[in-house]
């Protein structure tokens, strides 16, 4: 099958998550589907009923970042792999709590500056997600974003690698931490964070348009051997006086060095690989194209993909942006099941 045999091939054997993204994502002409129709059938899944529901109004930080299912990354992420992002009722009415969260967040720092990196991390997180929902030009979430670019740009720009302090020149810091780099804190002297996090490929993608030239310029510098050669995490971070913990979430790259391939790096190629096609830099890099051709062994016969299901990995409380949340509805016991969600990520992988 070509390309567009593939595309109705998912219309017409996928399930509603399939459907809907394929009729909105990959087809030629958009026109030629029922929309409303597909939007509606997919609210109806209980896919999308559990997720909504773990989407819910929490104050506490606990609810934000985390494993869970009920926390919000791991909701709203999978919520925007299931096709579900502003324009459904039921997502708008559910983001305004979190768009309040961030909004007083922001202001209490105004009147008590941030020292803590964390702190920012947690704003960070809410901001990106709700960027990559549709949500990037509503207040304070605009403002926030486009400030966070600016910072990461200004600071990848000069192509520094050396983020790392000596740890003997600071105190109270817990053997526990002994193979743990200290990130200096010149890099976060007023608690905000200037190095990229994983999350941040979600804002880039929704403000790719507006700020090409920058975010091309983080992209190369994440793309760089010498931040690929960072540990996994980053490392700790001064979080108060003598006080630090770990601060992680770099942007690492499964197959950057080879495909020998631990079961973790597996279940993240796919994941990673959709976070960074966005960018044209990203797209066209060495990287980018040997994790095609790594991809391109697991084609049929027929034109279809079938990865391994630790390629696609869809686990329980556990992490979206680590690639816990990768099925799309489709039964993996039937014949197709499988092959549906592999052909429908190998197609937006190979999409310009």
């Amino acid at each position: 099958m070509n390309k567009n045999e593939l595309i109705d091939w998912l219309f017409e054997n996928g399930d509603a998550v399939i459907r809907y993204r394929t009729a909105t994502e990959l087809a030629n002409d958009k026109s030629e589907y029922n929309i409303s129709s597909l939007r509606t059938e997919l609210m109806k899944t209980p896919k999308a009923h559990y997720w909504m529901k773990c989407l819910k109004d929490k104050r506490r930080l606990n609810y934000i970042h985390g494993s869970y299912d009920y926390c919000f990354e791991n909701a709203m992420g999978k919520l925007i792999f299931m096709g579900i992002k502003a324009g459904f009722n039921k997502l708008e009415d559910s983001s305004k709590s979190y768009v309040k969260w961030l909004k007083e967040s922001i202001e209490t720092e105004s009147e008590e500056p941030i020292e803590n990196p964390i702190d920012f991390f947690y704003e960070n997180l809410i901001a990106s997600f709700l960027s990559a929902s549709g949500f990037k030009d509503i207040e304070p979430v605009s403002t926030f974003v486009r400030e966070r670019i600016n910072m990461i740009y200004n600071f990848t720009k000069d192509n520094n690698f050396s983020i790392f302090a000596d740890k003997a020149n600071y105190k109270g810091i817990s053997k526990a931490f002994d193979d743990h780099p200290l990130i200096d804190p010149e890099l976060y002297l007023d608690g905000k964070f200037k190095l990229p996090w994983i999350h941040d490929l979600l804002t880039f993608s929704a403000f790719y348009d507006e700020f090409p030239d920058k975010i091309d310029q983080i992209i190369s510098y994440i793309l760089n051997e010498k931040y690929q050669k960072f540990p996994d995490g980053y490392g700790i971070v001064m979080a108060g006086v003598k006080r630090y913990t770990v601060l992680g979430w770099n942007v690492w790259l499964p197959g950057f060095s080879n495909f020998n391939l631990n079961e973790f790096h597996k279940q993240n190629i796919v994941t990673r690989m959709i976070l960074m096609r966005p960018f044209k830099g990203a797209r066209e890099s060495k990287w980018y194209k040997n994790c095609l051709q790594h991809l391109e062994q697991f084609k049929q016969k027929n034109g279809t993909y079938l990865f391994p299901k630790e390629y696609l990995n869809e686990k329980n409380n556990s992490y979206f942006i680590t690639g816990y949340h990768m099925g799309l509805g489709e039964n993996r016991k039937s014949k197709n099941g499988l092959a549906l969600e592999s052909t429908f990520w190998m197609l937006k992988l190979l999409a310009d």
